[in-house]
């Protein structure tokens, strides 16, 4: 079975809060993304250190900002993350994903490392992946069984005594007369 650590999407492309809409959409764009981690700047502590603040979605910026004709330019990143960042274990299991996503109402989770660092990005579109992918496999498995099971075995022996195969029947047990395909109708 898969961890979400083997299937989660780095590397993360973060935005700090204070950039403006327009600006997450554009960066999305150039990194092929469809969600962004936001940041922000750690109070009282150096320039350098910064938190997760949230995730910013193509679908928040679609229905959040361009539905509302919000001024993609004038609008933070922040003014519309809802603060709601859920993290997962690389050593979760896609259940473990897939519960989690539920009980948070979420599509993305973000992944932690084992000192509890950001190491990525899981997606419901990945996990959906993820499970056709083992799904192939249990399909493939029962493919390799069966011609397998088809080389190692003999098949029964014939129930006929001409050497043709097949059951005979008499024919007296028909209800119409039988005729050889080549007879005239």
């Amino acid at each position: 079975m898969n961890t979400i650590g083997a299937i989660c999407q780095g590397p993360i492309i973060t935005i700090d809060e204070t950039c403006s809409v327009q600006e997450a959409a554009q960066l999305m764009r150039r990194h092929h993304v469809g969600a962004l981690v936001v940041t922000m700047a750690e109070e009282g502590t150096s320039a350098n250190a910064t938190r997760v603040c949230g995730v910013i979605t193509d679908r928040d910026l679609t229905i959040e900002a361009l539905a509302r004709g919000l001024d993609a330019q004038a609008i933070t990143v922040g003014a519309l993350t809802s603060g709601k960042a859920v993290a997962i274990s690389h050593q979760s299991g896609l259940s473990d994903a897939i519960s989690l996503m539920r009980t948070e109402g979420v599509r993305r989770l973000l992944v932690t490392g084992s000192q509890r660092e950001l190491i990525g990005l899981i997606s419901m579109d990945d996990i959906v992946s993820a499970l056709a992918d083992e799904l192939n496999e249990v399909a493939d498995s029962m493919r390799r069984g069966i011609a397998r099971e088809s080389l190692l075995r003999r098949p029964l022996g014939m129930l006929g005594t001409n050497g043709v195969g097949g059951v005979q029947v008499p024919i007296e047990s028909l209800a119409v007369p039988w005729k050889p395909a080549s007879a005239p109708i």
